[in-house]
């Protein structure tokens, strides 16, 4: 049986969702669902996800019959479908990120009878708040700001550490990059500890959580003053609040959004994937229309098949109609004559005049008829259902319709010629060549 894959895709990473084949349902007999985090460069989350879906459905295509991805915005929907596009998938349904996660949270059955939510999603490079209106589906009210971010908390880790005693600043990008995830690591084990130490090539990192609370206390409880604007800007009272993201997981947020919105709090099991499953379970099978097929121009229409095909009586008329017009063509221009017809239908050859005598050209007997017998008129052949031209014998054809009138000529009037010009006599002893005396 085919399976759905849900995909969310976040700045930092992309998150995969499928349900588990092995164990239908969870605790409490919730539906369970497969998970796989992949890691991405900023700026390429969502080629990051096309290629893992191309990559995933090249494994096992026949397993996936449905895939959903969530989106945050519309231009993300926009870039996914670009990315889509380049790896040549199709199969594919995009979601709001919202709706996803509002029906994921309906089935384990956390949103009780709460109906306008606020969505507090704190990720690794944002927070984005929105309140959603759960029976209609309708996104009232929704703000993004950079300023509060889980990539921002490990910044404040890795500046505290790199100040400590016996941490060394790292040098060289990679270097770099290996100790900011070791502060990621640091921040996430905080959230259920009240201590860590984690080694790294700089050093021992050292940090309880009062230490950690005390950091990113002010940018959360500037994170709750932005909730309440974008609660404020929508026009509702909300019922709950829903928390989103890798950043649900750290308590200090939590209780500080409990006292700033005094709002019942939903913290999902997994606050990363919720997104991701909503998606999964949404995802349904899209049908890829196949092209039409192309029709030849040189294809023959029903009527033009049911047509019969021309005697060889016709076809031998036409040819003599054509061999008559060549020859006819053929005649005038050497006699350098016109042809022409009188009233009466039978055609004469009308010569042209001519300086050296008369033409020598002879009309063609006429046919004899036997005196006190009456001529038996031919049957005329019978006509084809399209009007052509008759063409009789000595006859070049139709006449052709008059050119349109094009602009009157200007004839302009000749000059009258000049008077002689008499030239006086030259003087005498002058003489000039070519002119007489």
């Amino acid at each position: 049986m085919s399976a759905v894959l849900g995909v969310s895709v976040g700045s930092s990473a992309v998150r995969m969702a499928r349900p588990d084949a092995a164990s239908r349902r969870g605790p409490g007999g919730v539906e369970a669902f497969q998970r796989q985090v992949i890691a991405t460069a900023p700026h390429r989350a969502e080629e990051t996800a096309a290629q893992a879906v191309g990559v995933l459905l090249a494994q096992d295509e026949e397993s996936v019959g449905a895939i959903g991805v969530a989106y945050a915005t519309q231009r993300q929907a926009d870039v996914l479908q670009q990315a889509m596009a380049r790896q040549r998938l199709h199969n594919y349904q995009l979601i709001p990120a919202s709706t996803a996660a509002i029906v994921r949270l309906e089935a384990t059955g956390e949103l009780q009878d709460h109906r306008t939510l606020v969505l507090y999603d704190l990720g690794s490079s944002g927070l984005t708040v929105s309140v959603v209106d759960r029976d209609s589906g309708e996104v009232l009210a929704t703000e993004r700001s950079t300023e509060i971010a889980g990539d921002y908390f490990d910044w404040l880790i890795s500046e505290h550490q790199a100040g400590a005693q016996g941490v060394v600043s790292p040098v060289g990008a990679d270097e770099a990059a290996a100790f900011n995830e070791r502060c990621r690591f640091a921040k996430e084990q905080l959230s259920a500890g009240e201590a860590i130490a984690v080694p790294s090539d700089a050093g021992l990192i050292l940090l309880s959580r009062e230490t950690f609370e005390s950091m990113i206390v002010v940018p959360v409880e500037g994170s709750a003053r932005f909730a309440r604007g974008v609660i404020a800007a929508s026009g509702r009272r909300p019922d709950a609040v829903v928390l989103l993201g890798g950043g649900a997981h750290i308590p200090l947020v939590q209780s500080i959004l409990r006292t700033w919105l005094n709002l019942p709090m939903v913290v999902p099991a997994e606050p990363e994937m919720v997104t991701a499953q909503g998606a999964a379970i949404l995802a349904t099978p899209v049908s890829v229309p196949e092209p039409a097929p192309s029709v030849s121009p040189f294809a023959a229409t029903p009527d033009f098949q049911r047509q019969p095909a021309a005697s060889k009586r016709h076809l031998s008329a036409a040819g003599i109609a054509a061999g008559a017009l060549a020859a006819i063509a053929a005649i005038g221009v050497g006699l350098g004559g016109t042809v022409g017809g009188d009233s009466s239908g039978e055609g004469r050859a009308t010569p042209a005049p001519s300086d050296n005598g008369p033409s020598t050209a002879v009309a063609p007997p006429a046919a004899a008829v036997v005196p006190g017998t009456v001529p038996t008129p031919t049957p005329a052949p019978e006509e084809p259902p399209q009007r052509r031209p008759v063409v009789r014998e000595y006859d070049e054809g139709p006449t052709p319709p008059a050119p349109p009138p094009g602009p009157r000529p200007i004839t302009l009037p000749m000059p009258a010629p000049f008077p002689p010009i008499e030239l006086p006599p030259l003087p005498p002893g002058i003489e000039l060549p070519g002119v007489p005396r």
